[in-house]
């Protein structure tokens, strides 16, 4: 019930009269009559309020809600100044689910009984922040930091819950675009889907299917399984259930794939060969066939809960989550680390600022290997668990950057999969419409939370002569650092390979196996390479043989010089390499140019630049019984002599085999 307005209105006479003394005095004798009567009437009308709050606090504790608030409704018309039936009326309506009527009649309250104002305030606050009226609820908890004691419990938790007013109506005011596409019923069901992985092409999709059994099944109401589903243009009728890796059993999830396809990792909980509640598990494809699912053993699991797996493009680090102890939170970030000879070391913990005292969950890094996004309950956001993503940048991780609103909400978000393109993000929501339960969804990424634009490269490794396909070693390196950014091998049944590389960067492609001359390349990955349009190659790896060549292509000049340049070392390094662990056979370097200027000048600019490899390679250790070097100018052409670009392919280090005894 409104107010009722002090009356407050002056009266003017339309003329003025002089009034004469004895007109003042019965003027006033009149007031001194009739004050006790309003007095008393007042006093009456108190008494009344407060027995109809005394009912409405019967009403109150038996939950007659309609009762209690008519009672307060007579308590209103008989005293409007008392506040205690204006806060009672504000918890009524709190307890009907009706806040936004409630904030009316607390706010009546801190009106009429300052002396309450710190309690009432802090309610008021609170309630308006449960309605995300943000930027009001800002207003009251600032009055509470600026007049309360520093000290109050109040205070404090006013303290708080003004910088998540701060942070929320802030994202508020600048909302993303946020475009959400339903994967609609071939995909998502009345249950649970989790979105776990996407393939490094873009077309399929893995993820989690949550289904309430019919019957208890071992005492679980609920069953959890894989589940692939083809995305791209040609997409098929439905999922399918992933029956491989084998003996991976029932319940589970949190399911990643390396890039190339060839290693699996999962969460499965209470196997009996668990080292705690959940463990990370593996499989491996070898020779076409994949290989019983195993832990990842005690070096990385512990005997607490270790999940959600995370493999990194290289397949050198895994990052999951884990609640194990050491950590700063309810549940941490780790990676782990494969060393050279393919063990998993013990985990480290991300540390900060990815890792908080709340709980960070669900890594996933990136097939640029340098972006990470993950789930936080503690990093500034919506509330409850928002997405958020944080950069590597010269080994150190970046502040983490909350996704945006309407991205995240009020609810929980879990997971984002982001596709190697870094164009499109794949979500889990239960507060979409949907098909119910948790469904996957589709949407654009905002630029400002992209990762670095990554391709892939592919091809197949064989034998030059039998033309069999070979499993080889592979690295690829980053020419502008000199740094390894793939160590990988291709397929032993097929000698297929796929590697995620960043795009806008130059290449070094090596290509090793044992009784053969290495394969090395260069190129450029432009932006016209992307996952739709990948770098495919097919490699034919030469035997080692008496008059066999193979192309240095990563070794550099600046024109017309023959002083190595700085992009070399990992070329040269790798040769050095090769004649260690070959150190029978002898080897020619020779020199080539193209056509352009004289004979006699590309014959001698050859010459210098085979034998400044020659000095490379003798200054680290090789004898020089064992090489020889000659200039050919531009007499061996490999390509036409009229194009830039077969000008650049003329132009080159070769070795040629002397002899292999």
């Amino acid at each position: 019930m409104e107010d009722i307005p002090a009356i407050t209105q002056v009266y003017e006479y339309p003329v003025k009269v002089k009034k004469s003394f004895r007109q003042w005095l019965s003027l006033l004798l009149l007031f001194l009559v009739l004050f006790p009567v309003c007095s008393h009437s007042q006093e009456i009308n108190k008494q009344k309020s407060e027995k109809a709050v005394e009912k409405a606090w019967q009403y109150y504790s038996r939950q007659e809600w309609d009762k209690c608030k008519a009672e307060l409704n007579a308590a209103f018309r008989y005293d409007s100044t008392n506040a205690e039936p204006y806060v009672m009326m504000a918890e009524v309506l709190m307890e009907q689910s009706e806040p936004g009527q409630a904030v009316i009649y607390y706010k009546k309250a801190l009106e009429r009984n300052p002396e309450r104002w710190e309690s009432l305030c802090y309610v008021l606050a609170n309630t308006l922040f449960s309605l995300k009226e943000y930027e009001e609820s800002k207003v009251y908890y600032d009055t509470i930091l600026k007049i309360s004691g520093i000290d109050s419990k109040p205070t404090q938790a006013a303290q708080e819950r003004l910088g998540q007013a701060i942070t929320r109506s802030a994202l508020r005011a600048a909302p993303v675009a946020f475009n959400p596409v339903n994967l609609g019923i071939r995909i998502n069901t009345s249950g649970d889907e989790y979105i776990n992985a996407i393939s490094t092409d873009g077309q399929f999709i893995f993820f989690t299917r949550r289904i309430k059994n019919p019957k208890p099944v071992q005492g679980r109401n609920y069953s959890e399984d894989l589940y692939i589903a083809e995305i791209g243009n040609n997409a098929g009728d439905s999922a399918a259930l992933l029956t491989y890796p084998p003996g991976k059993e029932n319940d589970a999830g949190s399911f990643c794939l390396s890039p190339d396809g060839r290693m699996i990792l999962f969460t499965a909980c209470n196997r009996s060969d668990s080292y705690g509640s959940c463990d990370l598990y593996y499989s491996e494809k070898i020779n076409g066939k994949w290989s019983v699912a195993r832990n990842l053993g005690r070096n990385v699991n512990s005997e607490s809960w270790d999940a959600q797996p995370s493999i990194s493009p290289d397949g050198r680090k895994i990052y999951f989550a884990s609640n194990r102890a050491g950590g700063w939170g309810n549940s941490d970030i780790w990676v782990t680390e494969r060393d050279s000879l393919g063990h998993w070391q013990l985990p480290v913990n991300l540390g900060r600022p990815v890792n908080s005292s709340e709980a960070e969950m669900v890594p996933v890094i990136h097939f640029d290997n340098q972006t990470l996004y993950f789930s936080s309950k503690s990093h500034p956001g919506m509330g409850g668990a928002d997405l958020f993503m944080s950069s590597k940048i010269n080994q150190s991780w970046t502040k983490p950057v909350n996704l945006g609103y309407p991205l995240n909400t009020e609810a929980d978000e879990l997971a984002i999969i982001v596709n190697a393109s870094g164009k499109y993000g794949f979500i889990s929501s239960n507060t979409l419409e949907g098909s119910g339960g948790y469904d996957i969804y589709s949407f654009s990424l905002n630029n400002e939370v992209r990762p670095v634009p990554v391709t892939y490269f592919k091809g197949m490794i064989y034998d030059s002569i039998t033309r069999q396909p070979l499993k080889a070693d592979f690295e690829m390196i980053d020419t502008e650092n000199d740094t390894t950014v793939v160590i990988a091998q291709s397929d032993d049944a097929n000698g297929e390979f796929l590697v995620c590389i960043p795009c806008n960067r130059n290449y070094a492609l090596n290509v090793s196996r044992e009784g053969y001359l290495f394969y090395s390349a260069h190129f450029p990955i432009k932006e016209n390479h992307d996952a739709v349009n990948p770098v495919v190659k097919n490699i034919g790896l030469i035997p080692i043989a008496p008059g066999n060549t193979m192309i240095l292509r990563n070794i550099f000049f600046e024109k017309d010089q023959y002083i190595l340049s700085a992009e070399s070392t990992a070329e040269l390094t790798k040769l050095l390499l090769f004649l260690n662990e070959n150190p029978s056979i002898r080897i020619e370097i020779g020199g080539h140019t193209d056509s352009d200027g004289p004979d006699e000048y590309n014959l001698e600019l050859s010459r210098k630049r085979a034998e400044a490899v020659y000095i490379y390679l003798t200054g680290n250790g090789i004898s020089t019984d064992r090489l020889t070097f000659k200039g050919y100018g531009e007499s061996q052409p490999i390509s036409d002599n009229e194009t830039w670009q077969g000008k650049a392919r003329n132009r080159r280090t070769e070795v040629k085999i002397v002899s292999a005894n």
